[in-house]
């Protein structure tokens, strides 16, 4: 009668086999992981750049919709224009263009979370406010809302540039070292 398992065989892993097993797997997952870190912190900085161009299609979109200026500012509160753009801010309709939040003056959009960037806006007139005409453009105001991770590593610092005609456009890594560079052709640094 022919059978078909053999109970004296023995079958597994020796102790050393194992060992080495391991040792390769340990050495594959240390190569992986700081690649893995690299295109989270990349995925992150990305997310968070498209978050805030979104607010400036937004901002735009609302001036040429209610065909008044629209104007974004940085708020702590979520209804005056105050605080840093870090804390947040509001868009509303600026029925008489001055840059503030006025009593009757509607706000369209606010946010007041806590960023995981730093935001800090350079513009041609005011670091305090972007302003959209009905036509979406900018109210002689073009600037770069640059955003730094806490940690200031420039590798994920990231830009949006807006020009007076009210388009926006993100910053590239263009000679591909890894640091995007500013609208001038700069590299970014945080810090």
């Amino acid at each position: 009668m022919k059978t078909f398992f053999n109970i004296n065989q023995e079958s597994g892993f020796t102790l050393i086999e194992l060992m080495i097993s391991l040792a390769i797997l340990a050495i594959i997952i240390s190569q992986a992981t700081p690649s893995f870190a690299n295109m989270i912190h990349t995925q992150k900085a990305n997310s968070e750049v498209n978050k805030f161009m979104s607010v400036i299609f937004l901002a735009r979109s609302e001036a040429i919709k209610a065909n008044k200026v629209a104007t974004l500012c940085h708020s702590h509160d979520g209804l005056n224009c105050n605080g840093i753009w870090s804390d947040g801010w509001i868009l509303f309709i600026d029925n008489d263009s001055d840059g503030r939040k006025d009593a009757g003056e509607t706000i369209i959009k606010s946010d007041t979370q806590k960023y995981d960037y730093q935001i800090s806006l350079s513009a041609f007139g005011s670091r305090h406010y972007m302003r959209f005409t009905p036509l979406g453009l900018t109210l002689s105001q073009n600037g770069s809302f640059k955003l730094c991770p806490k940690n200031n590593d420039h590798h994920y610092a990231r830009v949006v540039i807006i020009s007076k005609t009210g388009r926006a456009r993100f910053s590239k890594d263009t000679n591909a070292n890894g640091i995007h560079e500013a609208a001038n052709g700069t590299e970014l640094r945080c810090g």
